[in-house]
């Protein structure tokens, strides 16, 4: 499938951005925000890297940052609120190791990033698309499972969540058929990793009563 032609796991809805925010993307989007349209730097995958795909209000991209300061953190985002929330802390934190991509992750993947790149890639909570008639919109498909174990490094994890049961079931049967990783515990990742922080998203969910579901897979090939 061409690239143009592949169905976007994600709508723009027209959100509402706080004045601070607002601020944020005014003044700091030069310093942080990269261009989606170059290759990323060779010195990526020369590094600790990781990528955070659909960052949301960017608490966990700032907890990864300030946590691994030796890591080059790269949060992925298309709604200009949640970034407008990472550029305001990562600015108050003073953080220079994060960079952010507001575009679609999937052809700056395929077509600017090296493989065997990263140490790191999230994906928490992406959308669901709970209909049924939608589940083809689903961003975690076997073609993107493919796509990220390229740019992953031998040894290196893939951290998923999911508050939608019946997207996390589809998801894992896709990742457990991959030869290429092997399951690991949450007790045999590094500590920055195991207490990672509860973010507003979760809070909610699990105000909600929606169960928070998780899988961590280390590439062994």
């Amino acid at each position: 499938m061409l690239i143009q032609d592949r169905l976007k796991s994600f709508v723009l809805r027209k959100g509402r951005i706080t004045s601070n925010q607002k601020r944020a993307i005014n003044e700091l989007w030069g310093r942080f925000v990269i261009d989606g349209s170059r290759n990323l730097e060779s010195s990526w995958a020369e590094k600790p890297s990781a990528l955070d795909i659909g960052f949301g209000a960017g608490e966990t991209t700032i907890h990864l940052a300030k946590t691994k300061p030796e890591m080059s953190v790269l949060g992925a985002e298309v709604y200009l609120s949640g970034i407008g929330s990472l550029l305001s802390k990562a600015d108050e934190e003073s953080l220079n190791n994060i960079s952010i991509l507001n575009e679609d992750v999937v052809p700056f993947l395929k077509e600017r990033v090296p493989d065997d790149c990263f140490n790191l890639i999230l994906m928490f909570y992406p959308d669901p698309w709970p209909k049924r008639k939608h589940h083809k919109r689903r961003l975690l498909q076997k073609d993107f499972i493919d796509l990220l174990n390229k740019k992953l490094k031998v040894g290196s994890v893939f951290y998923f969540k999911s508050d939608w049961e019946h997207y996390f079931q589809e998801a894992s049967k896709l990742l457990f058929k991959n030869n290429e990783w092997r399951v690991i515990e949450k007790r045999e990742l590094e500590n920055y990793l195991v207490d990672l922080p509860q973010t507003s998203f979760e809070r909610k969910a699990l105000a909600s009563g929606r169960k928070l579901n998780e899988l961590i897979l280390e590439k062994i090939i």
